[in-house]
């Protein structure tokens, strides 16, 4: 339960009422917790939910669930707890993917990373998985928006490098983890090590994501394997489009098909089961 991940106080807000809440009122059981006012019991239970779908490995596509979790955990914001701050960061890095606005984006980021970057100091000697993906992600997407960010771009991507490697490391069975240091990999062209991390994901969960698959198809494409890179990249058109990179994914999959290895489009299309 996660009412026993906080080693500190946490804050939680209900209408006009507020509680300080030490070690043991997170830790309550639910018979405990039935005894408190409804108020109470809610706001516990709104911060609880929030915990368990943001820690999810999966990308999160609902803006509904972004926007009650960002409100909650907003609330405990300043509570030194790296498991709140990372989620706290994730909602900001995923709300920073879905706004089209430039200026929105990075002042998204920037507060992104600053939430993840105090988790990682705040972690405990067991270390966080989730601290060290969502900086990663975090620090890879200022790259993207942030011109003066480009002048450190090398020492930026060295430090992407080590967080993800350093989240796969301490969560081997998180596939988006590996997925996301594929990329990374694959973009800095070392196409052997990308390919591991690819492969790895999906043996962890296959066809988890369109996403991965095309990488993969890609990267195998670049290693000379024309044969297999056609077989997986056709494979990702016919998968459905779950999380937002598939959809893309998809797109591109089918232009490398089409262009780069001389598919026709007749033979490239899934074929119908009717």
């Amino acid at each position: 339960m996660f009412r026993r991940t906080f080693a500190a106080g946490a804050k939680l807000i209900g209408g006009l009422a507020s509680v300080q809440m030490g070690a043991a009122a997170v830790a309550l059981t639910d018979k405990q917790l039935s005894k408190k006012p409804d108020w109470y019991q809610n706001g516990v239970k709104t911060l609880e939910e929030s915990l368990k779908k943001l820690s999810t490995y999966a990308f999160i596509d609902s803006t509904e669930t972004l926007d009650t979790a960002e409100h909650i955990l907003y609330k405990v914001h300043d509570i030194e707890n790296t498991e709140l701050l990372w989620r706290l960061a994730r909602v900001l890095a995923e709300k920073a993917d879905m706004t089209k606005n430039e200026a929105e984006k990075k002042k998204l980021l920037h507060e992104a990373a600053k939430y993840a970057k105090k988790a990682i100091a705040l972690e405990p000697g067991t270390g966080s998985a989730g601290a060290h993906k969502w900086y990663a992600y975090i620090l890879c997407n200022l790259l993207k928006v942030e011109k003066h960010c480009k002048k450190d771009a090398k020492q930026l991507e060295e430090k992407v490098l080590v967080h993800l490697e350093k989240a796969a490391k301490l969560d081997p069975k998180d596939p988006f983890t590996l997925h996301l240091l594929g990329i990374h990999l694959f973009h800095n062209k070392d196409y052997k090590e990308a390919i591991k991390n690819f492969e790895k994901a999906e043996s962890i969960k296959p066809n988890f994501s369109a996403a991965n698959l095309y990488y993969l198809g890609e990267t195998q494409r670049h290693l000379g394997k024309k044969a297999e890179a056609t077989a997986t990249l056709k494979k990702v058109l016919t998968l459905p489009t779950k999380y937002k990179f598939d959809s893309k994914a998809k797109s591109e999959a089918k232009r490398t098909l089409m262009v780069n290895l001389k598919q026709k489009l007749e033979d490239i299309e899934p074929k119908s089961d009717f």
